[in-house]
This record gives C-alpha cells, structure tokens and sequence, in this order.
C-alpha cells in the first residue's frame, strides 16, 4: 500500500510541475510580513522534522492525535514508546540537536508571525532539555514529571488506554498492529521497571504513597479474569465485526490476545507489583521534590516550566493564601444567602453537599441523571457562547462515563480532543465510580471548564487555525490552557449563567477556592516541605472536599510537581490583562473580541498573550 501511495504521490508531482514552476514564477520572493519564501520554507521544514522526530519518539502520541502514517512517512500502530534508558539519553542529545538547529535559522523581524512561532518552539526545547538535564524524569513537549512511572501514568496505564481508545481496529492490518502493541507491553513495564530502579539507586524514589497507590493498581490489573479482561472483551467485540479472512478468524484474534495476556502480560505485571513493593522499604513519605538530587533547583525549572520563569514559590504561596482568604469570604455571604450560617465555610460546603437530592445514587440511573445534568449545562453554556467568545467554533462534543479502565486510575473529569483524521469528537470524559465526588451544585462548572467555553472550545480553536504549524499544536502551555479553563469559569459566573442557580454558584466559588488552594498547597509541600497529611488537611479543611479525594490530589501534586499551580496563576494573569483592558478601553470594552484575542494565538506563555492584548487595544484607541 505505501509503494501505491508513493507512486501516486509521484506522479502527481511530475504532471504538477509545469504548473508549480508558473506559480512560482509569477510569486512574490516575500511573505505578507516581508520574509523572504526561502526562509518560510526552511523554518517550517525546520517545524515539520522536529514534530516528525517526536511521532518517532512517540509512536502512541501519533496513533492518539489521529495521524495517519501516510502522512507521517513512516509506520507507527504497530509500535509502542521505547521507554529504556538509552532512549532517554538518545532523546535529550536529540532535542539537543534539534535546538541547535532551530538556533541557526535565518533572522527574520520579531514581529512577525514565523517569529512568533520559532520563539514559542525555542522556549520549549531550551526548557525541556534544561529539565532532561537533571538525569531522571520524563519529558515530552507540553509535559514534565520527575518519576519514570507513578500512580498516574507509565506504560501501565497508558497502553492499555492507547489500545482501548485510541488504537484503530476497522481492518485486519488494525487488528495485527493491536497484537504487536500488546505484546510489546511487557518489555515497554520492563523498560520503565528498570529506569524506576536505576533512578532509585541515584536518590530519586517517589513517595512511599505514591508507590502504594502503583502497586495496588499493578495487582488490581494483572488479578482481573483474562476472559472480562478488558483488552480482550473490547478487542474481541471489535474484530468480531471485520469482514473474514482465510488466515484469520475472530476467535483467532482472541485467542492470540489471551494467550499474549496470560503468557506475558500478566506475569510482567506481577513482577513489577513485586519489585515496587521492595523499593517501598527505601522510600520516604514526603511528597516534595526538594529531597531529590538537586530537587530544590529541579522544582523552581519545572515550576517555571507551567508558570512563569523566575518564579518566586514563596509569592506564588502568598498569592494563594490571599486569594483563599479572599474567595472563603465571598463564599461566607453565598452560603448564609441560602440559610447555612454556622460553622466553617468548609463545613457548610460539606453539609450542602450531603443535602437531600445533590449526590445521585450509585445506580445506572443515578449515573445517568449526572449525564444529563451536564447536557442540560452544556445547553445553557452553548446560549451565552457567542456573548464570551467572537465567532466561537461549532465543534461536537460528548459526554460520556470515563471507561472503566481509566477510573481505576484517574479521578474526576477529563477533555479528550477531537482527532486529527475526525475519527472522533471531542470528549469530556467523567469517572463515575464515586458519586459522592459529584454533588448536583458542582455539575455546571464542571462542563464549563472542560467544555463551553473551556478546554473544548480552546482545543477547537486551535484545530480549525490552519496558520498554526502542527508543532506548536503537539505542544500543550498549562498555564494558558489551565488558566482559560478556569478563567472560563469566572466568564460563565460574569455571563449570567448563575443568575437564577444559587447553588450552582457556590460550586463555581468551591471551584476557584480548589484552585487557590491548589497553588498553596504545590508550593506548600516542594518548596516548604509540608508532608502529605499537612497538605490533606489543609485541602479538606478549606475547600470542603472529601479527605478520599484530596489524598488522590495530594498524589498527584507528589508526582506532576508545578502543574497544580498553572490554573490559578494562568487564571490570575488572563484577569489581570483583561482589568487593564477595560480600564484603558472604558466603554469601548467589548469581552468577547478580548477573549477572541486571548484564544486566536493559541496555547502560548502568557508574556506573549500579554502583548496580544496590549497590541489589540493599542490599536483600538489608534482608531
């Protein structure tokens, strides 16, 4: 098939040529911003190989952002990541390369929208390859973590999603690339083991917490029965359905995906379980990285990495504590407005959440009625889209319950893209195993974060943006996607979406308090050194929410150190930007051309967002 392809290819190359050479012929030597069309062409090959170098790298991020190989140039469903030692130490001398290289383009007038772009990229690679620098951790474009594995992510876990969501399975060719990934498994656990321990050795452990809550979900995994084991149940259903062929049936399928998971999958699981129950005997309880080999510089590199750089942790704590004291006592007056006056803040959130009719039973029904409450959220927030975003994007999006597979290790929501080849919309999926996480009054602002105008809009955005080059697409700026979705918060409450639901309100305000608290308490425990159960109080006695809950944040703030921060700061800052505009552009303020500023450039550091918006009402008073 790729020899077809080539061919075609080629022979639409050849009779195209005559016609390219009058095109360019009767081209201008210059772009729209006066750079000479040799040097677009060189940057944005430069663009081009270091996206293609990372889908090689990362096969899976491929296969989940719906390339297709022929674009690419190079197979990849049949692959997993190599995830070994030598591949890390061969992927930062590579981003080494690849910066070098972005180093030695052309000039070309910083004001220009190529330029715009090669900074952004730039700033990546400097900041990734400064982290890499550390010898332990993980690093792709967008993301940073100091553990090989942890309770949240590795190959795990990752595999296994890859193949139940993302994996394609619509020809026998799917269904043979779905058997190599699977049997590749086993060596990608044995390449992460083996990092987690060569990293141990060197002082890098993570929590004993943390390395409890991996154990357990290594054994809840391998302890399932091979028959209802999902990456057999969900495989079999699906090849079940291609059309026969004589070297393969169905049930040969199955019998080779079991006999991969009975003969090799499970028993590496077991072996990994075992050795991260004999690294728990030297490993501490603090979940702070400053007790890693140079952890007190690593956290102010990641810290800047989801913020800002040169961040200050004792005034991003400050910040927090103030913003805290703040949003409790706005939430003091909602809360005595529908009659709950004594006791804490944290109390009152507490018994509202226990009232009759908030929490829906643990029954289909009950998970269906949260389902539904969303959409009828959704609804209204689709009504006030156009009043907070100019010309807002008409992208699909569905609600539906996380796959089983992922509740067992993710809690509470997540937005899943839309795919590049439209193979599947976007998703806001919500892991509903525990329905006391979902009180009815937290319901709207959920969907407005992770939807309308939130995560969904920003992603779609980015996708219809036909100006901006895939790279700077594959890399993810927290502070600017994090911050919107909270931001998008504030703009549902400022929009009227709250206007006749005070309850629903008072989860919008528990939602910014969960924020605020949220950058005390990463600051808290990687640059004051709180321990775990110090963090956990701290949460549960200011937001109200369940301790259950806060110990899995307080995890995960264990091993994604910095990125808890980015929601609030990121949200502080698009805040702060837009007080300045209205009080530079007075009447003339319109909120929705603001927000289109804000979203038009795409996930950007907020410096750059900051001259967007300066530059967009710079020219509004020139008119």
């Amino acid at each position: 098939m790729r020899e077809f392809m080539k061919s075609i290819a080629q022979s639409l190359v050849t009779t195209g040529l005559f016609s390219l050479a009058l095109l360019t012929a009767c081209a201008p030597a210059v772009n729209e911003d006066g750079i000479a069309r040799r040097t677009v062409q060189e940057i944005n090959r430069a663009f081009r190989d270091t996206a293609n170098t990372e889908f090689a790298l990362s096969p899976e991020t491929a296969t989940r952002l719906g390339m297709e190989e022929a674009r690419l140039g190079f197979s990849f469903q049949d692959r997993l990541d190599d995830r070994s030692q030598a591949r890390f130490e061969r992927t930062r001398l590579l981003r080494l390369e690849l910066l070098s290289r972005l180093g030695t383009l052309p000039a070309i007038p910083g004001d220009s929208t190529l330029a715009r772009h090669l900074e952004i990229v730039r700033d990546e690679y400097e900041e990734l390859t400064a982290l890499e620098s550390y010898g332990y951790g993980r690093y792709e474009p967008g993301m940073a973590r100091p553990y090989a594995v942890d309770q949240l992510t590795g190959a795990w876990v990752d595999v296994p999603d890859l193949l139940l969501s993302s994996q394609p399975l619509a020809t026998h060719a799917d269904a043979e690339a779905y058997l190599d990934r699977l049997a590749a498994l086993p060596g990608a656990l044995d390449d992460e083991r083996r990092r987690l321990l060569s990293d141990a050795a060197n002082g890098v452990v993570p929590p004993g917490f943390v390395l409890d809550l991996l154990e357990s979900r290594l054994r809840q995994f391998a302890s399932q029965p091979v028959d209802a084991h999902p990456l057999l149940q969900t495989f079999g259903n699906v090849v079940a359905t291609l059309p026969p062929r004589d070297e393969r049936s169905a049930n040969d399928y199955r019998a080779a995906a079991a006999r991969i998971l009975i003969q090799d999958v499970i028993p590496a699981y077991e072996a990994f379980a075992g050795d991260v129950a004999a690294l728990k005997a030297e490993a501490s309880q603090s979940p702070g990285v400053w007790r890693l080999p140079g952890g007190e510089a690593y956290y102010r590199d990641v810290l800047a990495y989801y913020t800002e750089p040169d961040p200050d942790p004792d005034f991003l704590y400050r910040e927090g504590l103030s913003a805290v004291e703040a949003v409790t006592a706005e939430l003091d007056i909602a809360l005595a407005a529908i009659g709950l006056e004594d006791g804490s803040v944290a109390e009152r959130l507490q018994l509202l959440a226990a009232s009759p009719g908030q929490v829906h039973p643990a029954t289909p029904e009950g998970r269906a009625a949260v389902l539904a409450r969303l959409e009828a959220s959704l609804s209204d927030a689709r009504v006030l889209l156009p009043d907070m975003v100019k010309l807002p994007p008409d992208a699909p999006l569905v609600i539906t319950r996380m796959p089983a597979f992922r509740e067992a290790a993710f809690s509470g929501a997540s937005y899943v893209p839309a795919t590049a080849n439209g193979s599947s919309p976007g998703l806001v999926q919500v892991n509903l195993e525990d329905m006391d996480a979902w009180p009815d009054f937290s319901l709207p602002t959920l969907i407005v974060h992770e939807g309308v105008p939130g995560h969904h809009i920003e992603s779609a955005l980015v996708a219809t943006a036909g100006r901006i080059p895939l790279l700077r697409q594959m890399i993810w700026d927290s502070a600017f996607g994090e911050g919107w979705a909270v931001y998008a918060e504030d703009l549902a409450d400022t929009h009227g979406m709250y206007a006749t639901d005070p309850l629903g309100r008072i989860g919008y305000l528990q939602s910014i308090l969960f924020r605020a608290a949220r950058l005390v308490v990463d600051t808290g425990i990687h640059s004051r050194k709180w321990s775990k159960d110090q963090a956990v109080d701290y949460l549960v006695s200011t937001t109200g929410l369940p301790r259950a809950a806060m110990e899995q944040e307080v995890a995960r703030y264990a091993v994604w150190p910095g990125q808890a921060a980015s929601y609030f700061y990121g949200r502080q800052r698009l805040l702060d930007m837009r007080e300045r505009a209205e009080a530079v552009l007075g009447g003339r303020f319109d909120p929705a051309a603001f927000n289109a500023v804000v979203l038009d450039g795409g996930p950007r550091p907020l410096d750059m967002v900051e001259a967007d918006v300066e530059a967009w009402y710079g020219g509004l008073l020139k008119r």
